[in-house]
């Protein structure tokens, strides 16, 4: 057993890599379908293996079942595999755990019907060999980053896993929107990779150590004031990547990528991997209590922030982004009050659903020859039954309807915030829950249900085999996913506590109040959803009319991008300008042109010296033993005569 606890991790992290390897070198010399099947090989591979060790793991006592590996243990010593700064040394180590087990586990099998789901998307697409290998890197670098046993290889990951959501958003490097969109999204990004770096450099100057062991260890010893530095340091990494509050304009621009992507990065991994960054850090954030409670607000401003943009959105895909960002925002409240059971019980469920509503909504697409607008669709649900009743079904599990598995994950939330004190923070969920209810099923009634097809477009009735069958699974999930979290059998908190050292508040129990609360807020939006665009309504007309000025707010986004254009973009343009016209030419150009032109005066002199006659080359010579001889006795008699004063 501690054979296979050693080599199985750094199996599951090689496989993704390997894969890209072979597609980056083979793939080009053999059938493209080749390239797609050893990608997803290697996922699969890659989460059968996950499966193994998270069974392994979870039949160890409590007590073991935390497991830090160093990697590989043969080459330890060699300088690849560590950096050596005296007197910090950071060796290749893993830490597999519950926590990391349950984000690997997500990463490799949604990861894999993800795979799975882009052969058939992808089909007709030029880069085919290419869109597998920078999937295969993607996953690698996700699971590198949940992987790690220390901040500077979570940093590794995080970085890489940057890097490659710039290639999957941008893979279309034809179209200037979506190269926009990659570059924005890389922005975002690195300023919250620079974050996570001021954080690890507070927590060397502290702690002496990078290793999750060390510093967690220590935080009971270090000063309140330095750790809510260190979590707020963490928390702009967490903002950056998972499109919370200010940092969060990246995310609906990103919907440029392909849908395969979209559902990979944008709602089953990547933009979790704030949540996780907190969760795992969560003896920090115990102990400082100012870091917590900002993670909690921004948590739910953003919740609430993204789901009213959502409800006057018509690009199919741009409402399934503020959404994400909604329900990240969730998870992010949870785990800033300190429910981290129910944070990443609602990060598996949303792996779930919101997969499974970005690969129906891909299906429509898809079908439509890249149509995303709603407003040119409609009536497609006896067209497309198989997206219209898989996408229904991911709508009634984000909208938290019993028995779906949003439902159970968005209830322990619930109750966890008023468990631990917060009326406030509870109240703006609620209404986000509602809005959440909303704007879904506007988007339902749009795309499937309103009136008859309005696009010019004929649609497509059937979707491949590689699309209907992850699809379906994913459908299954979402209706079943919820269980594993039931009144007497909380699976996620039982699994977590070896983790979190400690009982975690049980999950699964129903409070009539509270629970009632929710669901009704839910009916509610159904409801005005169905009065204004499930039917013919006058009353969206002159509710449009009456609240244009809202609307238009909702519509720019609360002008963020316009404000942050204003505030970044047009000072550094204009910075950058004036220095073209102005200091260019004159000082840099200035400064290279008179040193060239000095260059030029001096050589035109030597060059008149060289005049071929021999008595002046013999009495250069004489000259210069002479300065030589001179310089050697005024450092000779100088320094005798300094040591005798």
């Amino acid at each position: 057993m501690q054979g296979f606890l050693t080599t199985a991790p750094f199996t599951i992290l090689s496989l993704p890599l390997l894969g890209t390897i072979f597609i980056a070198l083979v793939g080009p010399r053999v059938h493209r379908s080749v390239s797609a099947v050893i990608g997803n090989l290697s996922i699969l591979g890659a989460f059968v293996l996950t499966a193994m060790l998270a069974w392994t793991v979870w039949h160890l006592p409590p007590d073991a079942q935390v497991v830090t590996v160093k990697y590989p243990p043969a080459w330890a010593a060699h300088p690849v595999f560590w950096a050596h700064i005296p007197p910090l040394t950071i060796s290749f180590e893993m830490r597999i755990d519950a926590l990391a087990l349950l984000w690997m586990l997500i990463i490799t099998g949604v990861g894999f019907l993800i795979h799975l789901y882009s052969v058939g998307y992808m089909a007709d697409s030029h880069g085919y060999r290419t869109f597998f290998a920078y999937m295969n890197l993607f996953v690698f670098m996700m699971l590198l980053l949940v992987m790690a046993g220390n901040f500077l290889w979570l940093l590794v990951g995080w970085g890489g896993v940057g890097l490659a959501s710039y290639l999957l958003i941008g893979f279309d490097a034809q179209r200037t929107a979506a190269v926009l969109a990659a570059r924005k999204a890389l922005i975002m990004n690195v300023i919250g990779d620079v974050g996570i770096m001021v954080a690890i450099f507070l927590m060397y100057a502290h702690f002496g150590s990078l290793s999750y062991k060390e510093v967690f260890g220590n935080v009971s010893a270090a000063n309140t004031n330095a750790l809510d530095w260190i979590g707020i340091w963490l928390l702009l990494g967490a903002v950056a990547k998972s499109a919370q509050l200010p940092l969060q304009t990246w995310l609906p621009d990103a919907m440029e990528g392909p849908t395969p992507v979209s559902a990979l990065i944008h709602a089953a991994t990547m933009v979790t991997a704030g949540v996780y960054l907190i969760a795992r850090a969560h003896p920090i954030y115990d102990h400082a209590p100012f870091a917590a409670m900002t993670v909690a607000v921004i948590g739910c401003a953003t919740a609430f922030f993204a789901a009213t943009v959502g409800t006057v959105q018509y690009d199919i895909k741009r409402v399934l982004a503020y959404s994400t960002m909604s329900q990240i925002g969730y998870m992010i409240l949870a785990v800033g009050v300190g429910a981290y059971a129910a944070g990443t019980f609602h990060f598996i469920t949303h792996a779930f659903f919101k997969a499974l509503l970005f690969m129906a909504a891909g299906i429509v697409i898809h079908n439509l020859d890249g149509e995303q607008d709603v407003r040119k669709m409609g009536g497609l649900a006896k067209r497309m039954p198989l997206a219209f009743w898989t996408f229904l079904i991911g709508t009634l599990a984000i909208s938290g309807i019993p028995p779906f598995a949003g439902f159970f994950s968005k209830d322990a939330i619930f109750d966890q915030l008023l468990t631990h004190g917060h009326p406030v923070l509870w109240a703006f969920a609620v209404a986000t829950a509602l809005l959440t209810a909303y704007y879904m099923f506007r988007l339902l009634f749009l795309t499937f249900l309103s009136g008859d097809y309005r696009g010019t477009r004929e649609p497509h009735a059937a979707s491949s085999t590689s699309m209907a069958v992850p699809t379906s699974i994913l459908a299954v999930l979402s209706v079943i996913g919820g269980w594993l979290v039931l009144p007497g059998h909380d699976a996620i908190s039982a699994k977590l506590e070896p983790v979190f050292a400690g009982a975690l508040p049980e999950m699964g129990g129903i409070n009539a109040m509270v629970t009632g609360i929710a669901i009704a807020a839910a009916l509610v939006g159904i409801a005005v959803a169905w009065a204004l665009y499930g039917r013919a309504s006058q009353a969206r007309t002159k509710l449009r009319t009456v609240l244009s000025p809202l609307r238009a707010l909702l519509l720019n986004a609360y002008y963020f991008d316009t404000i942050y254009h204003w505030l970044f973009e047009v000072p550094a343009l204009t910075v950058a300008s004036d220095v073209a016209r102005y200091v260019e030419p004159d000082g840099v150009g200035g400064f290279t042109s008179g040193v060239a032109g000095a260059t030029t005066k001096i050589g035109d002199v030597m060059r008149s010296w060289e005049t071929g006659y021999l008595r002046r080359y013999g009495l250069t010579m004489v000259i210069g033993m002479v300065l030589v001889l001179a310089f050697y006795l005024y450092l000779v008699h100088g320094a005798a005569a300094v040591g005798m004063k």
